[in-house]
Protein backbone atom coordinates (compact mmCIF):
# COMPACT_ATOMS: atom_id res chain seq x y z
CA UNK A 1 0.00 0.00 0.00
CA UNK A 2 1.11 3.50 -0.83
CA UNK A 3 -0.05 6.90 1.08
CA UNK A 4 0.83 9.45 -2.19
CA UNK A 5 1.68 12.43 -1.39
CA UNK A 6 -0.59 15.52 -2.70
CA UNK A 7 -0.47 19.34 -3.25
CA UNK A 8 -3.25 20.28 -0.91
CA UNK A 9 -5.72 23.23 -1.18
CA UNK A 10 -5.94 24.96 2.26
CA UNK A 11 -5.93 27.58 4.34
CA UNK A 12 -3.11 29.54 5.71
CA UNK A 13 -2.29 28.04 9.25
CA UNK A 14 -3.66 30.63 11.18
CA UNK A 15 -7.06 30.94 9.13
CA UNK A 16 -7.67 27.18 9.43
CA UNK A 17 -10.11 27.15 12.67
CA UNK A 18 -12.28 30.25 10.35
CA UNK A 19 -12.13 28.21 7.47
CA UNK A 20 -13.50 24.40 9.06
CA UNK A 21 -16.10 26.49 11.25
CA UNK A 22 -18.87 25.49 9.92
CA UNK A 23 -19.80 21.84 8.37
CA UNK A 24 -22.07 20.01 6.40
CA UNK A 25 -25.25 19.33 8.68
CA UNK A 26 -24.31 21.08 11.75
CA UNK A 27 -25.93 24.66 12.47
CA UNK A 28 -22.95 27.40 13.16
CA UNK A 29 -23.35 30.80 12.42
CA UNK A 30 -20.89 32.46 9.48
CA UNK A 31 -19.11 35.48 9.31
CA UNK A 32 -19.82 37.26 6.56
CA UNK A 33 -16.34 38.87 6.14
CA UNK A 34 -14.60 35.40 6.83
CA UNK A 35 -14.96 33.23 3.82
CA UNK A 36 -15.42 29.52 4.90
CA UNK A 37 -15.79 25.57 3.79
CA UNK A 38 -19.53 25.65 3.38
CA UNK A 39 -19.49 29.19 1.17
CA UNK A 40 -16.98 27.46 -1.41
CA UNK A 41 -19.28 24.01 -1.66
CA UNK A 42 -22.43 26.47 -0.98
CA UNK A 43 -24.44 22.82 -0.38
CA UNK A 44 -27.76 24.36 -0.24
CA UNK A 45 -27.74 25.66 -3.86
CA UNK A 46 -27.06 21.91 -5.25
CA UNK A 47 -24.76 23.48 -7.98
CA UNK A 48 -21.97 21.65 -7.89
CA UNK A 49 -20.57 22.79 -11.44
CA UNK A 50 -19.89 26.01 -9.93
CA UNK A 51 -17.90 24.88 -7.01
CA UNK A 52 -14.63 25.33 -9.28
CA UNK A 53 -15.78 28.61 -10.19
CA UNK A 54 -15.21 29.76 -6.72
CA UNK A 55 -12.15 27.70 -5.82
CA UNK A 56 -10.55 29.53 -8.48
CA UNK A 57 -11.70 33.07 -7.17
CA UNK A 58 -10.57 31.84 -3.85
CA UNK A 59 -7.15 31.02 -4.91
CA UNK A 60 -7.24 34.32 -6.68
CA UNK A 61 -7.93 36.32 -3.71
CA UNK A 62 -5.48 34.21 -1.49
CA UNK A 63 -8.50 32.89 0.29
CA UNK A 64 -6.80 29.57 0.09
CA UNK A 65 -3.58 28.67 -1.09
CA UNK A 66 -2.01 25.53 -2.99
CA UNK A 67 1.28 23.38 -1.39
CA UNK A 68 4.15 24.04 -3.76
CA UNK A 69 5.23 20.22 -3.14
CA UNK A 70 3.59 17.50 -2.50
CA UNK A 71 3.25 16.35 1.03
CA UNK A 72 1.82 13.96 3.59
CA UNK A 73 -0.03 15.47 6.81
CA UNK A 74 -0.28 13.88 10.00
CA UNK A 75 -3.28 14.85 12.16
CA UNK A 76 -4.06 14.45 15.43
CA UNK A 77 -7.62 15.34 17.30
CA UNK A 78 -7.63 14.63 21.03
CA UNK A 79 -10.94 15.15 22.78
CA UNK A 80 -10.42 14.43 26.07
CA UNK A 81 -8.64 11.65 26.92
CA UNK A 82 -9.18 10.23 23.58
CA UNK A 83 -6.60 10.99 21.01
CA UNK A 84 -6.45 10.05 17.36
CA UNK A 85 -3.15 10.27 14.86
CA UNK A 86 -3.33 9.47 11.14
CA UNK A 87 -1.45 9.80 7.82
CA UNK A 88 -3.41 11.90 5.64
CA UNK A 89 -2.53 11.39 1.98
CA UNK A 90 -4.07 9.84 -1.30
CA UNK A 91 -4.60 5.99 -2.04
CA UNK A 92 -5.57 4.14 -5.06
CA UNK A 93 -9.40 3.60 -5.84
CA UNK A 94 -7.99 0.01 -7.79
CA UNK A 95 -6.97 -1.25 -4.49
CA UNK A 96 -10.52 -1.89 -3.76
CA UNK A 97 -10.63 -4.31 -6.40
CA UNK A 98 -7.55 -6.57 -5.51
CA UNK A 99 -8.76 -6.88 -1.87
CA UNK A 100 -6.07 -4.82 -0.19
CA UNK A 101 -8.79 -2.12 0.82
CA UNK A 102 -11.07 -4.17 2.72
CA UNK A 103 -15.28 -2.51 2.97
CA UNK A 104 -17.34 -4.21 6.06
CA UNK A 105 -20.15 -2.34 5.19
CA UNK A 106 -23.39 -2.84 2.39
CA UNK A 107 -23.80 0.41 -0.05
CA UNK A 108 -26.09 1.90 -1.86
CA UNK A 109 -25.59 2.51 -5.57
CA UNK A 110 -27.69 5.51 -5.93
CA UNK A 111 -25.58 7.36 -3.03
CA UNK A 112 -22.48 5.97 -5.27
CA UNK A 113 -23.78 7.56 -8.38
CA UNK A 114 -24.45 10.81 -6.50
CA UNK A 115 -20.92 11.04 -5.35
CA UNK A 116 -19.63 10.05 -8.59
CA UNK A 117 -21.46 12.82 -10.16
CA UNK A 118 -20.07 15.56 -7.45
CA UNK A 119 -16.27 14.16 -8.36
CA UNK A 120 -16.47 14.31 -11.95
CA UNK A 121 -17.78 17.90 -11.78
CA UNK A 122 -16.07 19.49 -8.83
CA UNK A 123 -12.63 17.27 -9.54
CA UNK A 124 -12.04 18.17 -5.85
CA UNK A 125 -11.90 15.29 -2.32
CA UNK A 126 -12.42 17.29 0.77
CA UNK A 127 -13.02 14.58 3.36
CA UNK A 128 -11.00 11.89 3.46
CA UNK A 129 -12.30 8.79 3.63
CA UNK A 130 -10.82 6.92 7.19
CA UNK A 131 -9.11 3.11 6.16
CA UNK A 132 -7.47 1.28 9.37
CA UNK A 133 -4.66 -0.50 9.74
CA UNK A 134 -2.53 -2.90 12.45
CA UNK A 135 -0.66 -0.91 14.96
CA UNK A 136 2.67 -0.45 13.81
CA UNK A 137 6.02 0.18 16.29
CA UNK A 138 7.47 2.06 13.27
CA UNK A 139 4.43 4.27 12.71
CA UNK A 140 4.44 5.55 16.37
CA UNK A 141 7.84 6.02 16.45
CA UNK A 142 7.62 8.56 12.99
CA UNK A 143 4.51 10.18 14.81
CA UNK A 144 6.68 10.53 18.35
CA UNK A 145 8.89 12.57 16.23
CA UNK A 146 6.31 14.82 14.65
CA UNK A 147 4.10 15.40 17.62
CA UNK A 148 7.27 16.42 20.45
CA UNK A 149 7.76 19.05 17.22
CA UNK A 150 5.87 22.42 16.65
CA UNK A 151 2.43 21.47 14.24
CA UNK A 152 2.14 23.62 11.13
CA UNK A 153 -1.29 24.73 12.35
CA UNK A 154 -2.95 23.78 15.35
CA UNK A 155 -6.91 25.27 17.19
CA UNK A 156 -9.86 24.18 19.21
CA UNK A 157 -13.44 23.72 17.73
CA UNK A 158 -16.03 22.69 20.01
CA UNK A 159 -14.60 20.33 22.69
CA UNK A 160 -11.75 18.89 20.02
CA UNK A 161 -8.28 19.88 19.66
CA UNK A 162 -6.43 20.02 16.16
CA UNK A 163 -3.21 19.61 15.44
CA UNK A 164 -1.42 19.02 12.22
CA UNK A 165 1.75 18.39 10.52
CA UNK A 166 3.06 19.24 6.80
CA UNK A 167 5.74 16.30 5.42
CA UNK A 168 7.23 17.69 2.38
CA UNK A 169 10.42 15.87 2.52
CA UNK A 170 10.98 12.98 0.21
CA UNK A 171 12.95 11.22 2.47
CA UNK A 172 10.43 10.93 5.57
CA UNK A 173 7.62 10.04 2.80
CA UNK A 174 9.77 7.75 1.76
CA UNK A 175 10.41 6.38 5.08
CA UNK A 176 6.58 6.32 6.01
CA UNK A 177 5.74 4.57 3.20
CA UNK A 178 8.52 1.77 3.04
CA UNK A 179 5.93 1.09 6.45
CA UNK A 180 2.81 0.84 4.65
CA UNK A 181 4.27 -0.88 1.78
CA UNK A 182 5.02 -4.08 4.52
CA UNK A 183 0.75 -3.42 5.50
CA UNK A 184 -1.38 -6.19 3.23
CA UNK A 185 -4.49 -4.47 3.51
CA UNK A 186 -6.34 -2.02 5.28
CA UNK A 187 -10.07 -1.57 6.29
CA UNK A 188 -12.54 1.23 5.40
CA UNK A 189 -13.57 2.41 9.02
CA UNK A 190 -15.68 5.43 7.22
CA UNK A 191 -16.37 6.38 4.14
CA UNK A 192 -17.98 3.56 2.10
CA UNK A 193 -19.91 5.49 -0.28
CA UNK A 194 -17.15 7.73 -1.06
CA UNK A 195 -14.25 5.18 -1.92
CA UNK A 196 -17.17 3.17 -4.13
CA UNK A 197 -17.64 6.81 -5.95
CA UNK A 198 -14.26 6.48 -5.94
CA UNK A 199 -13.52 3.60 -7.96
CA UNK A 200 -16.68 3.61 -10.50
CA UNK A 201 -15.22 7.30 -11.47
CA UNK A 202 -11.43 5.75 -12.01
CA UNK A 203 -13.34 2.82 -14.25
CA UNK A 204 -14.57 6.30 -16.89
CA UNK A 205 -11.54 8.12 -16.37
CA UNK A 206 -7.98 5.67 -15.57
CA UNK A 207 -6.14 8.92 -14.95
CA UNK A 208 -8.36 9.85 -11.52
CA UNK A 209 -7.47 6.60 -9.85
CA UNK A 210 -6.99 8.14 -6.37
CA UNK A 211 -9.02 9.59 -3.46
CA UNK A 212 -8.16 11.51 -0.38
CA UNK A 213 -7.50 9.20 2.49
CA UNK A 214 -6.37 8.95 6.76
CA UNK A 215 -5.03 6.12 7.77
CA UNK A 216 -4.82 5.08 11.34
CA UNK A 217 -4.40 2.53 13.59
CA UNK A 218 -7.72 -0.14 13.96
CA UNK A 219 -6.99 0.13 18.08
CA UNK A 220 -7.50 4.12 18.21
CA UNK A 221 -11.11 3.53 16.60
CA UNK A 222 -13.77 4.30 19.32
CA UNK A 223 -16.54 2.04 17.61
CA UNK A 224 -20.07 3.16 18.74
CA UNK A 225 -23.32 2.49 17.41
CA UNK A 226 -26.51 4.05 14.84
CA UNK A 227 -29.83 3.16 17.23
CA UNK A 228 -32.85 2.36 15.05
CA UNK A 229 -35.63 4.28 15.08
CA UNK A 230 -38.54 2.88 13.48
CA UNK A 231 -41.79 4.99 12.16
CA UNK A 232 -44.79 2.26 12.73
CA UNK A 233 -45.22 -1.25 14.08
CA UNK A 234 -46.67 -2.69 10.41
CA UNK A 235 -50.63 -2.37 11.66
CA UNK A 236 -49.92 -4.11 14.69
CA UNK A 237 -51.12 -2.90 18.17
CA UNK A 238 -48.22 -2.84 20.65
CA UNK A 239 -49.13 -5.83 22.38
CA UNK A 240 -49.18 -8.18 19.33
CA UNK A 241 -45.84 -6.46 18.34
CA UNK A 242 -44.37 -7.49 21.64
CA UNK A 243 -45.74 -10.91 21.21
CA UNK A 244 -43.86 -11.27 17.98
CA UNK A 245 -40.77 -10.32 19.74
CA UNK A 246 -41.11 -12.74 22.18
CA UNK A 247 -40.71 -15.42 19.25
CA UNK A 248 -37.27 -14.58 18.97
CA UNK A 249 -36.11 -12.78 21.99
CA UNK A 250 -36.99 -12.91 26.06
CA UNK A 251 -38.68 -9.83 26.49
CA UNK A 252 -38.32 -8.12 29.81
CA UNK A 253 -40.42 -4.46 30.97
CA UNK A 254 -37.59 -2.74 32.71
CA UNK A 255 -38.18 -0.17 35.21
CA UNK A 256 -35.59 2.57 34.14
CA UNK A 257 -33.34 2.14 30.89
CA UNK A 258 -30.65 -0.29 31.00
CA UNK A 259 -28.24 0.03 27.92
CA UNK A 260 -27.20 -3.46 26.31
CA UNK A 261 -24.21 -5.60 27.97
CA UNK A 262 -23.14 -7.48 25.17
CA UNK A 263 -23.99 -8.32 21.48
CA UNK A 264 -27.06 -10.26 21.94
CA UNK A 265 -29.53 -7.62 24.21
CA UNK A 266 -31.43 -4.87 23.00
CA UNK A 267 -33.03 -2.09 24.72
CA UNK A 268 -36.01 -0.46 23.07
CA UNK A 269 -38.51 1.84 24.03
CA UNK A 270 -42.32 2.00 23.03
CA UNK A 271 -45.01 3.56 24.28
CA UNK A 272 -43.67 5.24 27.56
CA UNK A 273 -41.88 2.37 28.55
CA UNK A 274 -38.17 0.62 28.38
CA UNK A 275 -37.47 -3.26 27.53
CA UNK A 276 -34.82 -5.46 27.27
CA UNK A 277 -34.39 -7.79 24.82
CA UNK A 278 -32.77 -11.26 24.88
CA UNK A 279 -31.85 -12.33 21.44
CA UNK A 280 -32.87 -16.52 21.73
CA UNK A 281 -30.05 -16.92 19.30
CA UNK A 282 -26.94 -19.28 20.09
CA UNK A 283 -24.11 -17.27 20.82
CA UNK A 284 -21.24 -19.44 19.43
CA UNK A 285 -23.19 -19.09 16.32
CA UNK A 286 -21.36 -19.09 13.60
CA UNK A 287 -21.02 -17.40 10.49
CA UNK A 288 -19.91 -13.95 12.23
CA UNK A 289 -22.66 -12.04 10.50
CA UNK A 290 -25.27 -14.51 12.46
CA UNK A 291 -24.15 -12.76 15.93
CA UNK A 292 -24.14 -9.46 14.55
CA UNK A 293 -26.47 -7.33 16.46
CA UNK A 294 -27.65 -5.09 13.58
CA UNK A 295 -28.16 -7.90 11.51
CA UNK A 296 -29.84 -9.61 14.52
CA UNK A 297 -32.40 -6.90 13.97
CA UNK A 298 -32.86 -7.20 9.92
CA UNK A 299 -33.13 -11.16 10.04
CA UNK A 300 -35.56 -11.03 13.55
CA UNK A 301 -37.26 -7.86 13.84
CA UNK A 302 -37.30 -5.94 10.69
CA UNK A 303 -37.93 -8.75 8.00
CA UNK A 304 -40.54 -10.74 9.78
CA UNK A 305 -41.98 -8.25 12.26
CA UNK A 306 -42.14 -5.04 10.60
CA UNK A 307 -41.74 -6.33 6.71
CA UNK A 308 -39.18 -4.28 5.68
CA UNK A 309 -36.56 -6.29 3.40
CA UNK A 310 -34.31 -3.19 1.67
CA UNK A 311 -32.45 -1.57 4.89
CA UNK A 312 -30.79 1.13 2.56
CA UNK A 313 -34.38 2.99 0.66
CA UNK A 314 -37.27 1.97 3.31
CA UNK A 315 -38.50 5.33 4.55
CA UNK A 316 -39.74 3.37 7.98
CA UNK A 317 -36.37 3.29 9.33
CA UNK A 318 -33.88 5.43 10.26
CA UNK A 319 -30.36 5.26 11.60
CA UNK A 320 -29.54 7.64 13.94
CA UNK A 321 -25.99 8.41 16.45
CA UNK A 322 -27.65 9.69 19.69
CA UNK A 323 -24.85 10.61 22.19
CA UNK A 324 -27.39 10.44 25.37
CA UNK A 325 -29.32 7.68 23.84
CA UNK A 326 -32.05 6.97 26.95
CA UNK A 327 -32.79 10.58 26.98
CA UNK A 328 -32.56 11.05 23.09
CA UNK A 329 -34.33 7.62 22.00
CA UNK A 330 -37.43 8.61 24.90
CA UNK A 331 -37.39 12.60 23.41
CA UNK A 332 -38.32 11.40 20.00
CA UNK A 333 -40.74 8.19 20.65
CA UNK A 334 -42.48 10.58 23.09
CA UNK A 335 -42.86 13.42 20.92
CA UNK A 336 -44.56 11.08 18.13
CA UNK A 337 -41.50 11.21 15.79
CA UNK A 338 -41.08 7.41 15.67
CA UNK A 339 -42.73 4.20 16.89
CA UNK A 340 -40.39 2.82 18.81
CA UNK A 341 -36.16 3.18 19.06
CA UNK A 342 -33.77 0.06 19.84
CA UNK A 343 -30.25 0.97 20.93
CA UNK A 344 -27.63 -2.33 19.82
CA UNK A 345 -24.57 -3.05 21.57
CA UNK A 346 -20.85 -1.39 19.79
CA UNK A 347 -19.55 -3.85 17.33
CA UNK A 348 -16.16 -4.62 18.21
CA UNK A 349 -13.58 -4.49 15.47
CA UNK A 350 -12.57 -7.78 16.06
CA UNK A 351 -15.80 -8.96 14.45
CA UNK A 352 -15.94 -6.71 11.85
CA UNK A 353 -12.48 -8.24 10.63
CA UNK A 354 -13.78 -11.65 10.95
CA UNK A 355 -16.98 -10.65 8.87
CA UNK A 356 -15.00 -9.78 6.41
CA UNK A 357 -13.10 -12.72 6.35
CA UNK A 358 -16.27 -14.94 6.10
CA UNK A 359 -16.76 -12.99 2.75
CA UNK A 360 -19.42 -10.98 4.40
CA UNK A 361 -21.19 -7.56 4.65
CA UNK A 362 -23.13 -5.93 7.72
CA UNK A 363 -26.16 -4.05 7.25
CA UNK A 364 -26.22 -0.35 6.20
CA UNK A 365 -24.81 2.24 9.49
CA UNK A 366 -23.63 -0.53 11.70
CA UNK A 367 -20.50 1.37 13.12
CA UNK A 368 -20.36 4.81 14.50
CA UNK A 369 -16.75 5.34 14.08
CA UNK A 370 -14.26 8.68 15.62
CA UNK A 371 -12.51 10.63 14.77
CA UNK A 372 -14.46 12.38 11.87
CA UNK A 373 -11.87 14.95 10.29
CA UNK A 374 -13.49 17.86 9.49
CA UNK A 375 -14.55 19.23 5.62
CA UNK A 376 -12.25 21.08 3.70
CA UNK A 377 -9.32 20.87 5.97
CA UNK A 378 -7.14 19.92 3.03
CA UNK A 379 -8.57 19.39 -0.15
CA UNK A 380 -7.21 17.04 -2.75
CA UNK A 381 -7.76 18.51 -6.85
CA UNK A 382 -7.41 16.16 -9.14
CA UNK A 383 -6.44 18.44 -11.91
CA UNK A 384 -3.28 19.80 -9.77
CA UNK A 385 -1.50 15.96 -9.07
Amino acid sequence: MILAPFKAIRPRPHQLKFWVNRQIGETASQNKDLPDFLSLIQPESNNTVQIRKRLHAFLQQEVLVRDPNPSLYLLQIQSGNSKWLGFIGCVQARKLNTGEIKPHEDIENSRVKTFKEYLKNTQLNAEPVMLCHPPNKELEEICNQFTNSKAFAEFKRKENDYKLWRIEHPILIDRINTVFKSIDSLYIADGHHRCFSSLSYSKEDKTKDQFLAMLLPHDQLQIDSFCRMFNNLNEMRIDHFIAELSNNFMVERLSAYKAPKNAFEFSIYIEGNWFRLTSKRDQSLTPTLSRIPTNIIYEDIAKPILNIHNLQKDKRISYIHFEYPEQQIKESVDKGEFAFGLQHYPIPFSDIVATVEDSDLLPPKSTHIKPKPLHGMLIFDFLSQ
